[in-house]
């Protein structure tokens, strides 16, 4: 009965062409992942600031807490239009005589928001109540006129920079795009990019950085501070949407 035949055996047999393929291919599943270090989200981050169109400055026109809670409170129109200059810098191409629904519809969706007003993606505490009044959140704003998956991510993005990452069409596409676009799939989604965030915290640690998102931000002069949530949604944009490669494997 012949050996059991052993991997030091066959890995002697691929040639150094299959070899640098494997490579290759094995580099592109990772880039297509998640973040799991700190040192992915720190390159991102650099990345996204400093590249060809400084994407943080659309970001920080609406950054601001007292933006978001106007937005939830008082819904002004004028906001709105805000809101609706920041989703159409990402190619969403909303009209602006939705603002008056639009500013209308976010204060109904406050008290699923409530809940989650001190919740980041990285909280070890996040569970079942967490996820559902995210499903009730998305699902809220997806029942808007002219407001698809993706603009729902986008809008959520703002109101909790904290805990939402934005899901655009390719994101959808990579992760879960057997599942319907709706509320309950972004939740699954969220799920995963908890999963990253805890890695990222884990790694972050170990290597003495207690708040990795602070030190990120002090390294792109962003005050005040961007989150984790927010640079995880840096990596995943970078690597899946644009298709850029994470260096570092």
């Amino acid at each position: 009965m012949p050996g059991r035949t052993k991997w030091s055996d066959i890995k002697g047999q691929i040639t150094p062409e299959r070899r640098e393929c494997i490579a290759v291919k094995t580099a592109e599943l990772r880039s297509m992942l998640p973040p799991t270090t700190y040192a992915q989200v720190c390159w991102a981050a650099q990345a996204y600031n400093t590249g060809e169109h400084r994407y943080n400055e659309f970001y920080r026109a609406v950054y601001s807490a007292d933006f978001r809670s106007v937005l939830l409170e008082r819904g002004s129109e004028a906001d709105a239009k805000r809101l609706l200059t920041f989703l159409n810098q990402w190619k969403s191409r909303r009209p602006y005589r939705m603002a008056h629904k639009l500013a209308a519809a976010l204060p109904k969706i406050a008290c699923h928001l409530a809940p989650l007003s001190d919740v980041g993606i990285e909280s070890g505490e996040l569970g079942d109540a967490t996820f559902d009044s995210a499903k009730l959140a998305f699902d809220g704003l997806m029942s808007m006129s002219g407001v698809g998956p993706t603009t729902a991510s986008k809008i959520l993005g703002v109101l909790n920079p904290s805990l939402f990452v934005m899901w655009d069409s390719d994101i959808q596409q990579k992760y879960f795009n057997w599942q319907k676009r709706d509320g309950q799939t972004y939740s699954i989604f969220l799920k995963e990019m908890q999963n990253s965030a805890r890695s990222i915290m884990a790694d972050a640690h170990q290597q003495g950085i207690e708040e990795p998102a602070v030190v990120i931000s002090e390294s792109i002069r962003q005050d005040p501070p961007f989150t984790l949530a927010k640079f995880i949604n840096d990596y995943v944009w970078l690597t899946v949407t644009r298709q850029e490669k994470y260096p570092g494997y």
